[in-house]
């Protein structure tokens, strides 16, 4: 773009990509690969546009998405390039997995589609099929509104079992690596974050340890989990000054949300942009170790 690379991919060859394989190239590829193929069902197709994982068919069909590039293009036998995903058989796809994520915040409401889709920035088809697919999971339970017929409420069956839902439904590879940015202990790390953060304009979470502390501290963490938007990544590494580190006191782990929305949910606390709750349990859940306990804690905490 204007005469310079702003991006690459790593090229994953297939000669058939069923909705099975797709589905796992979510879980697993990051976010330069290019996935090239013979053959893909429509399925396979708008399961991997909907995880915003890049792809190209041997007919033509291309869909790059590495922001700033975006670039669609139909296959040869006409026809535009299929639309997203209808959920039906991934609820916890990235922007679908909005609608599961907004009821275990809220596990006590009985919210229409509606409701859901304005506060989650989907649209109400989106969410009326995401909401169905979890309900075909039994998940959760959508009623007709015995105030308007025309209307569909969702209740949460039960938060525990769509907790675990969730957590083996986004174990898909994040983006992310640590930084040493000067800091030798936690409170220097977080003050260093918020003025970067101030002077960039950026947008963050804290996540992790860190975030999990600040909600119920059983754990004391060392080092801090960021949760950034994917356009800012290296943005924050260049304002930092930052080097890449092994884990350590006032080290910072920069990770790429799979989709930056996440980061409407976050809540402030100690003038700090912590991330929800249920990111907080996943990020101590697949820390393992010492951080299972604080995961607990969260579970707790939300009643869940």
């Amino acid at each position: 773009m204007e005469g310079r690379k702003v991006g690459g991919f790593d090229v994953a060859a297939y000669d058939n990509v069923t909705a099975a394989v797709a589905r796992q190239l979510t879980e697993s590829a990051s976010p330069d690969t290019l996935v090239v193929y013979e053959l893909a069902s429509p399925e396979a197709r708008s399961i991997l546009r909907e995880a915003g994982t890049s792809y190209a068919g041997r007919n033509g069909e291309l869909y790059l998405h590495h922001p700033p590039i975006h670039v669609e293009l139909p296959g040869r036998g006409g026809g535009a390039v299929a639309g997203p995903s209808p959920f039906a058989r991934s609820p916890f796809a990235p922007r679908a997995s909005r609608v599961a994520r907004w009821l275990l915040l809220h596990t006590d409401a009985e919210p229409s589609f509606r409701e859901i889709s304005i506060q989650t920035a989907l649209s109400e088809s989106l969410v009326s099929r995401s909401a169905r697919a979890l309900a075909d999971e039994q998940l959760i339970e959508v009623e007709v509104d015995p105030r308007d017929g025309r209307s569909r409420r969702v209740r949460v069956r039960d938060s525990g079992t769509l907790l675990d839902a969730f957590e083996r439904g986004t174990r898909r590879r994040t983006r992310g690596s640590t930084w040493d940015i000067g800091a030798r202990d936690l409170d220097r790390a977080l003050s260093r974050l918020r003025r970067t953060a101030k002077k960039g304009r950026f947008s963050y979470a804290i996540g992790g340890l860190a975030g999990a502390a600040m909600v119920r501290r059983v754990v004391e963490p060392a080092e801090v989990d960021v949760w950034v938007h994917r356009d800012d990544y290296r943005r924050w590494i260049e304002e930092l000054d930052a080097v890449p580190a092994r884990p350590g006191p006032g080290r910072i782990a920069l990770r790429v949300l799979p989709d930056p929305y996440v980061l409407a949910f976050s809540v402030e606390r100690e003038g700090l942009p912590i991330a929800d709750p249920v990111q907080l349990y996943l990020d101590c859940r697949r820390a393992g170790e010492r951080a299972l306990e604080a995961a607990e804690a969260i579970r707790l905490e939300m009643d869940w």
